[in-house]
């Protein structure tokens, strides 16, 4: 029997500990092998003397393996979020066009202290960050979603730029009503951050996700 949905919004409450990685411990985890080729790409996109490759630095024909599955975030002046780029199999999934949205918005309310946490933890810090978790998506659709994020600079050499790329699955439809948030976290299975060379964000007293 299909478990019932919840309705009230989920903040996180049973997060795993964290598992932190270092880069040149991503090819040997059991992150799925299209989020894996993300890494590679941005350590091929380096140049000397640069610890981050810049945005600029990408282009269709490089990301062209990840093209469908990726989203590239910008933090704006005051802080928001933008969604710069949206592969299509992304917004397939998300049942919706994306492109030009705050992230933020497409969450719950009460997820977005936590959510905005990981994406400025993923800039400030700097590093990376991934998740194998459960989303409950719009029309009640349930699926399966692994992610890894990395930063990019801009032209300037700051970093105001993350790339994200989602592998989905095991999708499901649940009875629920029709105005739920485009993307509300149901579960999470795994989590952590990524070793870049700056190292990773202290954990928040009674915390394991931020």
């Amino acid at each position: 029997m299909t478990e019932p949905y919840q309705k009230k919004p989920f903040d996180f409450p049973q997060v795993p500990p964290r598992v932190d990685l270092k880069m040149s411990e991503i090819d040997e985890s059991t992150l799925a092998d299209k989020l894996k080729i993300w890494p590679v790409l941005w350590r091929d996109l380096l140049e000397e003397g640069k610890s981050i490759p810049a945005k600029s630095d990408l282009s269709m024909p490089k990301l062209a393996a990840i093209l469908p599955n990726l989203i590239i975030f910008e933090r704006l002046d005051a802080g928001d979020y933008t969604l710069r780029l949206v592969g299509t199999d992304v917004e397939a999934w998300m049942d919706r066009k994306i492109t030009g949205a705050d992230p933020l918005s497409l969450v719950p309310e009460i997820q977005r202290p936590r959510v905005k946490a990981v994406y400025d933890n993923v800039i400030d810090q700097p590093c990376g960050f991934y998740i194998t978790e459960v989303l409950m998506l719009s029309r009640g659709k349930k699926a399966r979603v692994t992610t890894l994020k990395l930063p990019l600079t801009d032209d300037q050499g700051i970093i105001r730029y993350f790339l994200a790329v989602y592998q989905f699955s095991d999708s499901e439809y649940v009875n629920t009503d029709s105005h739920l948030a485009a993307a509300e976290h149901h579960r999470v299975d795994h989590i952590g951050y990524i070793d870049i060379g700056f190292g990773v964000p202290v954990p928040l007293p009674g915390s394991s996700a931020s």
